[in-house]
């Protein structure tokens, strides 16, 4: 009886023994189930924003259906170096974020020369004559060809030099130009008084000593400034003014090669020789639409807008008689025609033109259509539109000539 006893109870026992092993073993599997449908999880997840990581800074909350956790900048895999681009060769002087008002004041007075002209209703230089008389006015209205003073506003590298000389030489014209050390009321060479009308610091004087100027019997003014030039004139002598334009990509050309080797000009820049020109192309540096901001007296930093152009468009039309830099033997003939000249000898201008050209400056030519050449074409937006509007004008001047020597003349 004892024995069937003890022999049912070991039973139980190894009946409850074989129970917990076999929950134990269905725990353990679901367990390790678990476990690895988490683990999936997580690397999913890690791959995840890793991915993510390499789009974004990991400051960035990326909201994809829920919102990712902040990432310290440790977990992070290591990032490529980054070859930064050297710094570049030409610094721009004039970014008014490097200037003081006191270096503004003289990057302005340098730029546009420092003394302004009158204005009148229309807001135009109020002592340059109209270049196109107007109706109904008799000649002493429009024109007094006893006081009246051409002013030849020059366009750098644009045949200024030439035209001076063909000015001087064949047309035999006095002009007021510092030749000779400090200013002074002489002339010290052939027509030239020697008065300085290019640099801010020489239109200052000139426009103390204006009226002894034009008391001394100068035919012209010539100065690169075209408002600080017409500061210049006054009610009693009046500008009448006349100027030549260059395509503005092949002035930029000229200009840059021009001044990395002209020693003796103040604008003469010794770094450039250690760029090239599509460098300075690049560059901040590079300043352009230069015709307009002279026009409509803005300095470099300001964002010129389509009112600039209209603006510089309705100042060239009505006050500026223009010539073409490519079409110079017309030009001249427009000139003496317009203004009355009268050639000393033939064929002197067309030998200046053609066998005697100034300060002439050879250099490698861009490409047109080239990347450098379309590059220029949009920092030059604005000038090559007002140098097309030129083009028109100066197609459009024969009949203003005709009109003028009726004016002048009182004939055909």
């Amino acid at each position: 009886m004892m024995t069937m006893k003890r022999s049912a109870q070991v039973g139980s026992l190894f009946a409850i023994i074989s129970s917990c092993l076999l929950l134990a073993s269905i725990v353990n599997t679901r367990h390790a189930a678990v476990i690895s449908n988490t683990n999936e999880d997580t690397q999913l997840q890690q791959n995840d924003q890793s991915s993510l990581r390499r789009l974004v800074h990991p400051q960035q909350r990326i909201m994809t259906g829920r919102r990712l956790q902040e990432q310290p900048e440790t977990n992070l895999p290591p990032r490529p170096a980054v070859k930064l681009p050297p710094p570049p060769a030409v610094v721009n002087e004039l970014a008014p974020s490097r200037l003081n008002e006191e270096q503004k004041k003289q990057r302005i007075k340098a730029f546009l020369g420092g003394i302004y002209p009158h204005l009148d209703d229309d807001m135009l230089p109020k002592y340059l004559r109209d270049t196109m008389p107007r109706e109904k006015l008799s000649v002493m209205d429009v024109w007094d060809v006893d006081k009246d003073i051409a002013f030849f506003w020059h366009i750098p590298k644009a045949s200024g030099s030439t035209l001076k000389n063909i000015m001087n030489f064949c047309f035999d014209l006095k002009r007021a130009e510092n030749t000779d050390g400090l200013p002074s009321m002489e002339f010290k060479r052939n027509n030239i008084l020697n008065m300085d009308t290019t640099s801010p610091d020489g239109l200052d004087k000139s426009f103390e000593y204006r009226e002894e100027i034009f008391s001394s019997g100068i035919d012209l003014i010539v100065s690169n400034y075209f408002l600080a030039g017409a500061a210049l004139f006054t009610e009693r002598h009046r500008g009448r003014t006349f100027t030549i334009l260059r395509h503005p990509i092949e002035i930029a050309q000229s200009l840059f090669h021009y001044r990395k080797k002209a020693k003796w000009e103040r604008t003469y820049r010794k770094d450039w020789n250690q760029i090239t020109f599509k460098d300075y192309a690049n560059s901040e540096s590079y300043i352009g639409n230069w015709v307009v901001h002279q026009l409509t007296g803005t300095m470099p930093w300001v964002q010129l807008t389509d009112e600039h152009l209209e603006q510089a468009k309705n100042i060239l039309k009505k006050k500026v008689f223009v010539g073409i830099a490519d079409q110079m033997d017309e030009t001249v003939r427009q000139l003496r025609e317009y203004f009355g000249w009268k050639e000393k000898e033939p064929f002197c201008a067309f030998n200046y033109l053609h066998s005697n050209p100034s300060n002439t400056n050879p250099h490698p030519l861009i490409e047109r259509g080239s990347e450098t050449w379309n590059l220029l074409a949009k920092k030059e937006k604005y000038d090559m539109a007002l140098y097309h509007f030129a083009l028109e004008l100066f197609a459009g001047q024969r009949e203003m000539i005709r009109m003028v020597k009726v004016y002048r003349d009182g004939g055909a």
